[in-house]
């Protein structure tokens, strides 16, 4: 297994050089680079600033650079207001809007079907069955399956809509169902032989819509189920059977390969992403910035003995593969096969936080909390089963992913307490959760989770089935929960301090921004300068998430100096 060197890391690299160039090169809408203060800022920090030639430039009576940072953050939050009866103008504006990080993200949910259709057409072999709509390769019997097709002809719209939720309404099939069966329709080109692919299109748009970095799941460990299934000789696989099966498995001689083929799928689809994107060119294209780490997903429904072998396969993995980064489980949350065993998949990973404590660094994330009393099945209530609750203190989920059924859970006041306390993220999928679940507007706890303090970051989930973007969920969380520049703002910095990115933070008190001392402010700079003191270039370049922080406020500086 390959390990790879913090020093070499091309995240830190990468976000670095944009930092010390400026941000040079071939720009998207956008993409420039930005830092906007606010008054918890500058108070936390205690200098009054003078302008550095970002912002004092574009308003030479500002005064002081904190003034200026003020100044033009106004200026944004009020264009942002102004542009509300404008939907084309509103949507460009927060196209611009620099966004950090899309923490939530499945890859294979990602690409839009006309993407997945378009390189069907050009790698042959494909067919549409004309009775399910789902791509295939059994093309022979011309009488059940037709061409994959163009845009042009009549079929491409019915591929669409079966393979996302592109005009679909509720009927025979719910919104979940048929957000659900989507997966299987696109299979057949959604695998690791296409991760690369699937990666450069997820780094392009990201770049197109001023997205600095990415968490995508990557991988479902089909050799580590198959070994866990092979090695496990007892009958249903209880808590206290856990530490001896580990030993087991990690005994088998034909372990090494389940995460080992972790590894490989990560090195496959970054190297393949990058060569199909053209990074290595003398000009690489803008999409290249964009930083990415992994994780795993598993199964919710697979056997026990399947389940765990892929999260000790994960953990093994992490040892001497710092891109992958956590590990999610992931099926509907209310199917019976994934509401019966969620308590033991808690403990699982609750032994294995302990287990693996000091020796693997890989973080635990969540789905939890996808739910809706209507679509509950028989015997089972929200409030009895806690599920977040659970992922949280026994799982060691360090994020939520979704976390709708917050309000609903026993003591939910406490529960949010407990989550603001801990610093657990909530990934808030916008789309996916008025298509899966039918709960937009006030139903949605969003607002909830903001009154409370639990920090709270926008993410896409699947946007090729959701038919969205991030910037999409910017435009939903504006429409249907009315928030503002400011909360934006603060989400999309959220994104970044709670991104499994190594390295300590920029921020010491990120609810105040207060940064480390060697990067604060001074008489003739600002956060997101170009050319940070070399003090501080000295700690942007020892931690990639502080990098990374770095640049966002650059973003945030250049994007507000232009409104």
């Amino acid at each position: 297994m390959r390990t790879r060197s913090a020093r070499g890391d091309p995240i830190l690299v990468l976000a670095l050089a944009l930092v010390l160039a400026g941000c040079g090169g071939d720009e998207s809408p956008g993409q420039g680079g930005a830092v906007g203060a606010d008054q918890d800022a500058v108070g936390a920090n205690g200098d009054s600033v003078a302008a550095d030639g970002g912002a004092a430039d574009a308003h030479p009576d500002c005064g002081t650079a904190t003034q200026c940072a003020l100044d033009d953050e106004q200026r944004a939050s009020d264009r942002l207001e102004g542009l509300l009866d404008d939907a084309n103008a509103l949507g460009q504006f927060l196209t611009e809007v620099p966004k950090g990080g899309d923490l939530h993200m499945h890859l294979s949910g990602a690409i839009y079907a006309e993407t997945y259709m378009e390189w069907a057409r050009a790698e042959g072999g494909f067919c549409i069955n004309n009775n399910s709509l789902a791509l295939s390769t059994s093309c022979k019997n011309t009488s059940t399956t037709s061409p994959v097709p163009e845009p042009s002809d009549g079929l491409f719209v019915d591929v669409i809509q079966a393979w996302s939720m592109q005009d679909f309404v509720p009927g025979s099939q719910t919104g979940e169902q048929h957000f659900f069966a989507t997966f299987g329709k696109f299979g057949a080109i959604s695998g690791p032989a296409y991760h690369a692919r699937c990666l450069a299109d997820v780094m392009k748009r990201a770049d197109s819509e001023n997205v600095l970095y990415v968490e995508p799941m990557l991988f479902s460990n089909s050799t580590a189920a198959k070994e866990g299934s092979k090695v496990w000789s007892g009958g249903a696989l209880e808590e206290e059977d856990l530490p001896a099966f580990h030993a087991d498995l990690l005994a088998d001689s034909a372990w090494g390969a389940s995460p080992a083929a972790i590894i490989d799928d990560i090195e496959k689809a970054e190297e393949g992403a990058r060569q199909e994107l053209g990074c290595a060119g003398r000009v690489a294209p803008s999409a290249c910035r964009v930083g990415a780490r992994y994780m795993v997903y598993i199964s919710r429904s697979g056997s026990g003995p399947a389940v765990f072998a892929q999260m000790v396969a994960a953990f093994e993995a992490a040892k001497t593969e710092p891109r992958l980064v956590a590990l999610n489980l992931v099926g509907p949350e209310d199917g019976t096969k994934a509401l019966s065993p969620y308590d033991r998949h808690m403990a699982m990973l609750g032994y294995l936080h302990t287990a693996y404590k000091g020796q693997s660094p890989l973080h635990v994330t969540l789905h939890a909390g996808e739910l809706a009393p209507k679509y509950m099945p028989p015997g089972y209530e929200i409030s009895a089963i806690n599920h977040i609750r659970k992922a949280v203190e026994i799982a060691h989920a360090e994020r939520i992913g979704h976390g709708v059924d917050v309000l609903g859970e026993s003591d939910p006041d406490g529960l949010l307490a407990e989550l603001r306390d801990l610093g657990v993220m909530i990934e808030i999928g916008l789309s996916s959760n008025i298509q899966i679940l039918e709960i937009s507007g006030a139903d949605h706890p969003l607002a909830s989770y903001l009154a409370a303090g639990v920090p709270v970051a926008l993410a896409t989930d699947d946007q090729g089935v959701s038919r969205s973007s991030m910037a999409g969920e910017y435009l939903r969380a504006v429409e249907d929960q009315h928030l503002d520049y400011r909360t934006l703002k603060m989400m999309a910095r959220t994104s970044l301090e709670k991104s499994f990115l190594a390295g300590a933070s920029l921020w010491v008190t990120f609810d105040t921004l207060k940064s480390v001392s060697e990067c604060a402010p001074t008489a003739t700079s600002y956060y997101g300068d170009p050319e940070p003191a070399p003090a501080c270039q000295k700690i942007l370049g020892g931690s990639a998430k502080a990098a990374m922080q770095w640049e966002l406020e650059h973003r945030f500086r250049e994007f507000e100096a232009t409104q």
